[in-house]
């Protein structure tokens, strides 16, 4: 623990002749190299980084600084392995940094730059990830520059993180390139969770994507803003996202969910002539999720379970989301699918679709922006949204649209809540 000593005055002494000292108690290690200027007090598994640096300091101190975040990466790791359960704080200075990357980051690794604004890193490697997070790591105050595709600014490590239970966070950063993406969730690269959060993480990838999922990954989104990115935000492969508070300005496309991942459990129809939303099941070899959904024509078209109740046998009962108005036959194949899917709330949308060029995808540049272009749901993916765009127009999901310009209420919800309001009133006068 660093302390500060001020001294409050020449006088009253102790009755020893010296002048009374105040000690205030400083809990936060990031400070001792203001209390301790010269050389440092040394905090076990605290590094730090500096431009002034050297990778054959001990990192120990800011006088005994790396040059490089990767040497900082590298200790983490030889001290977590000396120190198992422990975890490792890495703080960059100011400056930009050239790293040789990917530069996978211990379980429990926090790195804390002094702000995004301040500190840039830049791969010497522009194909591969900059950085790669295991478990339990936290990520603040960098920006990533100058990753081109197929690499991420922060992803999963190539070798796997292992068994997720603590998702890898990253806050208060930018990613700045062209065709690079600023984070990539690969669920085929964990197990447990599958998972990474981000706050405040600005995605400015000209030509790249934002945030994407694949595999089953599942991500947190809280105040993102992708700008000019080819898409937005990607799902696929039943992967899965939330996104709350966000935008998605310029570029092509805004929030994308392509596919269904196949799911293993053949079953059939169990009655005759079903129809409705509660439907009945046997010959199933595990139990149905909520988070799945079902198909009676091979997964051309889904229907999203709600509820289920427990497998008795091989049998077992679903209630789905859309009714089946046709009825289906006794022991009609089925199978089951987990789509890709972005749930997001308070969404902004501003001129999506006018391209991944700045200096064109601007309004008073000629730039257009293509409506379809903000939620695009293909091979049963699903974007489930309330949002807003440049026009005023504010969204249910696809069922129901506010027009900012006019006041007037269009959609499929507002249609059937109408005919359901007006329908008695058409009667009760035809009677």
């Amino acid at each position: 623990m660093a302390q500060l000593i001020i001294d409050v005055g020449p006088a009253p002494n102790d009755g020893l002749g010296d002048p009374i000292r105040t000690s205030f108690q400083k809990t936060n290690a990031n400070f001792t190299e203001l209390y301790n200027a010269t050389g440092g007090q040394a905090s076990p598994g605290v590094y730090y980084v500096s431009p002034d640096g050297d990778d054959t300091n001990s990192g120990e101190t800011l006088a005994a600084a790396f040059l490089t975040i990767k040497e900082a990466a590298d200790a983490a790791n030889l001290y977590i392995i000396e120190n198992p359960g422990y975890k490792v704080t890495i703080f960059v200075k100011t400056g930009t940094y050239y790293e040789n990357n990917p530069i996978v980051f211990p379980a429990g690794t926090t790195l804390v730059g002094d702000n995004l604004r301040s500190v840039s890193v830049y791969p010497n490697n522009p194909t591969q990830d900059i950085f790669q997070l295991n478990n339990s790591c936290y990520v603040w105050g960098v920006t990533f520059r100058g990753h081109l595709t197929p690499a991420a600014a922060v992803a999963f490590p190539t070798a796997g993180a292992g068994f997720i239970t603590t998702s890898p966070y990253v806050q208060n950063c930018s990613s700045i390139t062209t065709t690079g993406c600023g984070m990539r969730v690969n669920g085929s690269l964990a197990s447990g969770l599958k998972s990474m959060v981000t706050d405040a993480f600005t995605q400015f990838n000209q030509g790249g994507i934002g945030i994407h999922l694949l595999n089953q990954g599942y991500a947190q989104i809280v105040s993102m803003f992708t700008i000019c990115c080819s898409y937005g935000t990607k799902v696929e492969s039943g992967a899965t996202c939330s996104i709350t508070n966000s935008n998605s300005s310029f570029g092509t496309y805004g929030l994308v969910a392509d596919g269904a991942l196949p799911y293993i459990n053949p079953g059939l129809s169990d009655g005759v002539d079903q129809s409705g939303s509660i439907i009945n099941l046997k010959g199933l070899t595990e139990q149905p999720t909520v988070n799945q959904a079902i198909s009676f024509d091979d997964g051309a078209t889904v229907n999203d379970i709600w509820e289920v109740t427990a497998l008795v046998g091989d049998t077992c009962t679903i209630t789905v989301a859309n009714p089946y108005l046709v009825a289906i036959p006794n022991e009609s194949p089925c199978v089951f699918r987990i789509r890709s899917v972005i749930n997001a709330s308070g969404h902004t949308f501003e001129y999506v679709g006018t391209g991944t060029d700045l200096t064109t995808a601007l309004p008073q540049a000629g730039g257009v922006p293509i409506p379809a272009n903000q939620v695009v749901k293909l091979n049963n993916g699903q974007v489930i949204y309330t949002s807003t765009d440049e026009r005023g127009d504010f969204k249910v999901g696809d069922q129901l649209t506010i027009n900012g310009s006019t006041g007037t209420i269009t959609g499929d919800t507002f249609d059937k809540s109408l005919f359901a309001v007006m329908t008695p009133y058409i009667l009760a006068l035809e009677g």
